[in-house]
């Protein structure tokens, strides 16, 4: 059994039923490997250590992946623009009291975005404040790796929230930028 930190149980329970399986599998092949080698018995022991040292990696690789790709709803927010926001949107209010026209909550997050988070707002503005991340990745025409990069961003910055939808995540805008 693997102990795993940070992951669901349910990815756990897959992490441990994979690694039963794989020693299970491993020391049957090692097994006729080392008694009889892969064609015939020339294969001698050193042959088959690197054969189960190959493996161990592998499956040491696929639980370092889990572990360590970050997962969207386990993003939580640490910089958050909102006051920021609000602070910008207050002086904006002044200055359209004076007659030169105010800002929506929107309008100074943008400004405050990088080119690639403003598009992904835009776009989740435009469609009423909800999208599949996968329609992100397919109407802005970005790699779904360089959207997920991205949605992290705004996920800590309190933009956005992601909730898990199947095999893919709905994305919505934070609710502040709704009013």
């Amino acid at each position: 059994m693997v102990l795993v930190i940070g992951v669901s149980e349910i990815e756990t329970t897959i992490i441990n039923v994979w690694a039963d399986q794989s020693l299970t599998m491993l020391s049957l092949i090692f097994e006729h490997v080392y008694q009889r080698g892969p064609m015939g018995s020339h294969m001698d022991q050193v042959t088959s250590s690197y054969l189960f040292a190959g493996f161990a990696v592998l499956l040491l690789g696929a639980v370092l992946l889990i572990l360590f790709f970050p997962r969207l709803e386990g993003v939580s927010v640490t910089g958050d623009i909102r006051p920021e926001v609000e602070l910008m949107e207050e002086s904006r209010g002044n200055e359209a009291e004076i007659g030169r026209g105010g800002a929506s909550a929107v309008d100074v997050a943008l400004r405050l975005l990088e080119p690639d988070e403003r598009r992904v707002v835009e776009a989740l503005v435009a469609t009423g404040g909800t999208m599949l991340q996968k329609d992100i990745s397919y109407e802005l025409e970005i790699s779904r790796v360089k959207i997920h990069r991205i949605l992290v961003r705004l996920l800590k910055r309190g933009v956005v929230s992601a909730e898990k939808e199947h095999n893919t995540n709905r994305i919505k805008l934070a609710d502040w930028l709704k009013e």
